[in-house]
């Protein structure tokens, strides 16, 4: 699903000077389209909500969330300033339109959400050569693009960047896993887990909205790539007990789906924190208004424990190692928050409706920094998730 729309001269504002208290559904839905709302938005939102916004804000839905009982998705709604989210979805566009983030040199490239009251969005870039920075446009439309040169070196490197764990290593965690389990076999995310012979972070649970059925998820590269379907998921509780075996592996999104074994079952929960429940998830203008709100993020990996990061960028398209390049990337924190063996681990905030109740996920963490001039963790964000492959949180 996707939550914002293609840039045009339209302000979303001008949804307050439509009659839509008198729309039918369709044409409510049509008119949200043709303002420059996206379609998960436009799909969710009502004319109640419209009705709710100031004449210069305008409803969008931050997170979706599962009913317990129903197992129905059901959005999150608040209000922004329309010139913000105007700012923001523009900016989601021109670094759609930015083709030369498919250059050779350059790294990666990112939206910096803009600021309530402060500066705006803008396309941050990174380069590994001199010469590749006159192939960079100062602005795409309205929007500025920052360029930074990064450290040349092994950047595009084919290398695993967090589970690439020996066999000592795995030893030492043999015994983190001990406990974690319920008496009926609930696993919650956070515990350390393991292929053959890499090991890595247990996310919680991922739906698939297509019948309910919860799987096991951790980082694809924990699984060594491609073709991993059917290799064993490992718990490591000092006797390596299977939980799971690939139903799916997703190299682009570094994230594999476990079919759970009998007498084992994931949990929407994450071990150690509290609350723990997980409650569903943001959408892509959700991370936006975390960071335009200056609100961060937090992760629990078997390595570093837990950490606490402000957002950087959203909707970041990287190369910078292995020979896939990624889209739906999300970048928050510091390179010091993540280590071998935190991959598959997920950032999430409390909920901001009801923060004694749970939390939302932002997304995977599966990599970090390790050139110098850039600091912080990336990993697919969960909307890119579910807009590819379906699943929730």
């Amino acid at each position: 699903m996707r939550e914002m729309g293609e840039h045009d001269d339209t302000r979303t504002s001008a949804v307050h000077d439509e009659s839509v208290g008198t729309m039918g559904r369709r044409r409510f839905v049509d008119t949200l389209l043709s303002l420059g709302f996206g379609a998960l938005s436009a799909s969710l939102l009502s004319a109640e909500d419209v009705r709710a916004a100031s004449r210069d804000e305008v409803p969008v839905v931050y997170g979706l969330t599962r009913d317990e009982e129903s197992g129905e998705l059901r959005p999150r709604r608040k209000t922004v300033p329309a010139d913000w989210y105007d700012d923001f979805r523009s900016a989601l566009a021109a670094h759609r339109n930015l083709t030369v983030r498919h250059h050779d040199e350059v790294a990666s490239s990112a939206v910096e959400p803009g600021e309530y009251g402060g500066r705006n969005a803008s396309i941050r870039v990174e380069i590994t050569s001199e010469e590749a920075r006159g192939a960079v446009p100062e602005r795409v439309e309205d929007t500025p693009v920052e360029v930074r040169r990064v450290q040349a070196g092994d950047v595009r490197r084919s290398q695993r960047p967090g589970a690439a764990a020996t066999p000592s290593a795995v030893e030492e965690l043999d015994a983190s896993g001990a406990d974690a389990t319920t008496d009926d076999g609930g696993v919650p995310g956070s515990v350390a887990v393991a292929s053959e012979k890499l090991y890595g972070t247990l996310a919680p649970a991922m739906r698939d909205p297509a019948d309910g059925s919860r799987y096991f998820a951790t980082a694809n590269h924990v699984f060594g790539g491609t073709g991993n379907a059917g290799e064993p998921l490992y718990l490591l509780d000092g006797s390596r007990t299977e939980i799971g075996a690939v139903r799916s592996g997703y190299p682009k999104s570094d994230m594999i789906c476990a079919r759970p074994v009998e007498g084992y079952e994931p949990l929407s929960r994450i071990r150690r924190e509290s609350p723990g429940r997980v409650l569903g998830q943001f959408t892509k203008v959700g991370l936006a208004d975390l960071k335009a709100e200056g609100e961060g993020l937090e992760k629990i990996g078997v390595k570093t424990g837990h950490t606490t990061g402000k957002i950087q960028a959203v909707d970041g398209f990287t190369c910078a190692y292995g020979a896939i390049c990624k889209q739906g990337q999300l970048k928050w924190g510091e390179e010091s928050g993540f280590s071998d063996g935190d991959s598959g681990s997920v950032n999430y905030h409390p909920d901001p409706d009801n923060p004694d109740a749970g939390v939302l996920v932002g997304g995977f963490n599966n990599a970090r920094t390790w050139w110098p001039g850039e600091d912080y963790i990336w990993g697919t964000a969960a909307h890119h998730v579910t807009e590819k492959h379906g699943y929730t949180f």
